[in-house]
Parts: structure tokens; sequence; C-alpha cells
């Protein structure tokens, strides 16, 4: 009978530890884009060259952005509506995101978007 009770203690308590696991962390790059927080989630295969793309950003704009940051991130560092996925796009003003797009941004976009910030005579207002 006790064998039976510590079999049974086990099961009850194996997924009550599972569930208490951390969410899985992503790498993502953050940085701060005049008001704005800007995240985003990079291919996996293509980490660097997105990381050059804010470099050149941060050379065109050097007071407005501050440095770009690889650091890894989990979806609970978002509002609760929002998860991280690979190749997307999160900015956020007064820690809520105003605009997000998942799974198909490319540079272009990106860069679009971010400079259209900064462009007053072609200004999104979020």
């Amino acid at each position: 009978m006790k064998k039976f009770s510590i079999i049974l203690l086990l099961f009850t308590i194996i997924p009550i530890l599972n569930s208490c696991q951390s969410e899985e962390e992503i790498q993502v790059i953050e940085f701060q884009f005049t008001d704005y927080q800007v995240i985003y989630v990079p291919p996996d295969d293509d980490n660097d060259s997105y990381m050059n793309t804010f470099i050149d950003l941060k050379a065109k704009y050097p007071k407005e952005l501050s440095n770009p940051e690889k650091r890894t991130m989990g979806s609970q560092d978002l509002p609760a509506d929002y998860t991280l996925s690979t190749n997307s796009f999160y900015l956020l003003k007064d820690e809520s995101v105003v605009f997000s797009v998942e799974n198909a941004m490319s540079r272009g976009q990106i860069m679009d978007t971010l400079e259209s910030i900064v462009d007053t005579s072609n200004q999104i207002i979020y």
C-alpha cells in the first residue's frame, strides 16, 4: 500500500511540476526608436543581416534610435494578447503594442515603417 501511495503521489506532482516550467525564450533584436520600443524576432537563419539593417538605421537616425541589442525574451514580456514568433515585428508605446506584424515583414517594410515615424511629411500615427 505504501508503494501505491508513493506512485500515486508522483503521478499527481509531475504534471504540476511540468506546468511550472518557464516558457521558451526567443532571441530578439530590441531598441528604442523615438518614443517607441521596437522588438523584432528575426528568422533563425538570417539573424545577423537584420541586426545590420538596424545598425544602418542607427547611422541614419543617431539621436532617434538607441543601440540595437540582441537579447532573449519570452512571450510573458509582451502584453497578454501577443506571443513572440519568428519573423515578427512589434512596436510598443507606453508598454502597449500599437503595431505588430507576424511572419510577413521584409527588411524594406520594417525600414519604411520605422522611417515613417520620423518623417513629418508622411507620419503614421499609431
